[in-house]
């Protein structure tokens, strides 16, 4: 009784987080069981970061605008996760994390995971960016989003009076970010056997073999895939 009093009780504090279709994906008893418990479930988890985004702020000849333009990116984050049944975790001033709760089957929202990388480089590179640029006094080079892809057992664990997810996989999604180049969607060698071995995604995206020099492996860096969507 107390975990599910507890689990009704998280499940308000998740609803800024929660994508319309969320009854559709998970029952409301498998949530509050997991919010309640703390229990782990299987988690695709994508993370974003707009590099140079320190540059973009420090060049902006409006920090109002600049403002409003984050803002905009923002929602539109939001926008495109919720549409591909995605949960927005958190914005973290230049970053977010967005996922989705796949349970005991990792094959499930692959397809919405790739479709919200994809959409995601499109409205950064020809919504956002064309706002940052008109309010820039100069505008390095490598500005541009870079998006990380993990997947793994997860749990929803509750911090400072909001909710967030804690495991592996939001270790690994950070690191390819951080990896990554502008406009690069990036994944471990772990999510990559998952994204080939899933048959409906043949035809939408490209697998490219790389490496990436990430915090635990900074000198040699670590292998990882490149992911490029077909149009």
């Amino acid at each position: 009784m107390k975990s599910d009093l507890k689990g009704e009780e998280a499940l308000k504090k998740l609803d800024m987080h929660a994508p319309p279709d969320w009854k559709d994906t998970i029952s409301k008893g498998e949530l509050i069981r997991l919010l309640g418990a703390g229990d782990q479930t299987g988690i695709h988890v994508v993370i974003g970061d707009v590099r140079g985004s320190t540059h973009l702020m420090r060049e902006a000849i409006s920090s109002r605008e600049y403002a409003i333009i984050t803002t905009s990116f923002t929602e539109r984050m939001k926008k495109i996760a919720r549409e591909n049944s995605g949960w927005f975790d958190k914005f973290t001033g230049d970053g977010f994390i967005v996922y989705w709760l796949y349970g005991s089957k990792p094959s499930r929202f692959l397809g919405e995971v790739m479709d919200f990388c994809r959409r995601a480089h499109e409205a950064f590179t020809g919504e956002i960016f064309p706002e940052h640029k008109k309010n820039a006094r100069n505008l390095p080079a490598h500005v541009g989003l870079a998006l990380g892809v993990d997947s793994g057992r997860c749990a929803l664990e509750e911090i400072a009076g909001d909710f967030t997810i804690i495991g592996h996989a939001v270790v690994g999604a950070k690191r390819m970010a951080e990896a990554a180049a502008k406009g690069e969607t990036l994944c471990n060698i772990r999510m990559g056997h998952v994204l080939r071995g899933e048959r409906s995604l043949h035809d939408a995206i490209e697998l490219q073999e790389t490496v990436a020099k990430t915090k635990e492996y900074p000198v040699h860096g670590q292998e990882a895939y490149r992911i490029s969507f077909r149009l």
